[in-house]
């Protein structure tokens, strides 16, 4: 009897010490069109492996009836946790509420989701990247003419961003030194609208600006296109951001001044402990911590500082880094 009662204890400790084994988790994000929610979908299952969980990843082809559908179908296949990429701030409440009545932790990765009461949101800072778009451009001219393209007016983070790059240059506004040629937002943060919005505002002012401040790499890329079948590239200063290969390669040859870089590695691993320490029901390391209103609730927040990068510095936190290899920049 000592025996069995030994071994059912030994197999009792050995369960509860393999207990990340039984937790499934859904990462799923709005499409393939961002490049960085593909890498860092597979960096989060990367970790969330390490550490024991089952991890899916899907996305909703920026189509947020199907991202709902998906969601649908990773909360019937069991999951413990989403981690969910919203295409559609407001509407993606459902798929929340929908996975909390079920029992399912949710953290809004990225975009921030309207009317409900996400576990835990985890973003970059848009204050602090308005700030790093407007100081790389200030130490290059601090006068000029301006276009700001945000991101998709129903993601909060081109919201935060628009308001912090009117915030940043509001002096220069104020002082007569920068005048706004054109403002306005992105429809998905697509270089297909941002090629419609420059053409319509060629079409109709045809003016050069000096500054362009563009809220996603994609975007600074149609907008060198337009630029370029105009023959006003030259000189103008563009922002964006993401990091992306195209935005990297146009900052090598001289086309875009900067863009700022999330540490998407740091971003997923964080996402992957944050979740699972939720789902041993651990406290989220309170250093991390911020709150961020969703206009329903105070969300627990992790924000993560994003990094510019200029010519000056794609070797060391880029190639180095092992985010691009040399071949993929220069080549």
């Amino acid at each position: 009897m000592k025996i069995h009662t030994l071994l059912a204890a030994l197999v009792i400790l050995l369960s509860s010490c393999s207990k990340n084994d039984n937790y499934k988790i859904g990462f799923l994000y709005s499409s393939e069109v961002t490049k960085r929610f593909v890498i860092e979908g597979n960096y989060f299952k990367e970790r969330a492996t390490e550490l024991g969980a089952e991890v899916q990843i899907d996305n909703g082809n920026g189509n947020e009836a199907l991202q709902y559908d998906k969601a649908i179908e990773m909360f019937d296949s069991g999951i413990d946790a989403l981690v969910l990429i919203a295409i559609n701030a407001n509407s993606a409440a459902a798929i929340v509420r929908e996975g909390q009545s079920r029992g399912v932790k949710v953290i809004a990765y990225n975009r921030i989701i309207f009317n409900c009461e996400p576990d835990l949101f985890i973003s970059g800072d848009t204050k602090q990247l308005g700030q790093l778009m407007v100081n790389e451009v200030l130490k290059k001219r601090k006068e000029g003419k301006v276009i700001i393209l945000g991101g998709d007016k129903y993601d909060r983070n081109a919201i935060g961003l628009m308001n912090s790059i009117d915030e940043e240059i509001k002096p220069y506004v104020e002082s007569g030194a920068f005048k706004i040629l054109y403002k306005t937002y992105i429809e998905e943060w697509s270089d297909k609208n941002t090629e419609y919005e420059m053409r319509q505002f060629m079409s109709l002012r045809h003016e050069k600006p000096d500054i362009v401040f563009s809220g996603f790499d994609g975007m600074s890329d149609a907008v060198i296109k337009i630029l370029e079948e105009n023959n006003m590239l030259d000189g103008v200063l563009i922002t964006g951001q993401d990091a992306e290969i195209t935005g990297i390669k146009n900052i090598v040859a001289g086309k875009q001044l900067m863009t700022a870089y999330h540490p998407l590695k740091k971003n997923a691993y964080t996402a992957a402990e944050q979740t699972i320490q939720m789902l041993e029901g651990k406290k989220i390391d309170e250093e991390l911590l911020s709150l961020t209103n969703n206009g329903t609730a105070d969300i627990p927040t992790i924000k993560i500082p994003s990094i510019p990068i200029t010519k000056d510095n794609i070797d060391k936190e880029l190639i180095k880094t092992g985010v691009y290899t040399k071949q993929e920049v220069y080549n």
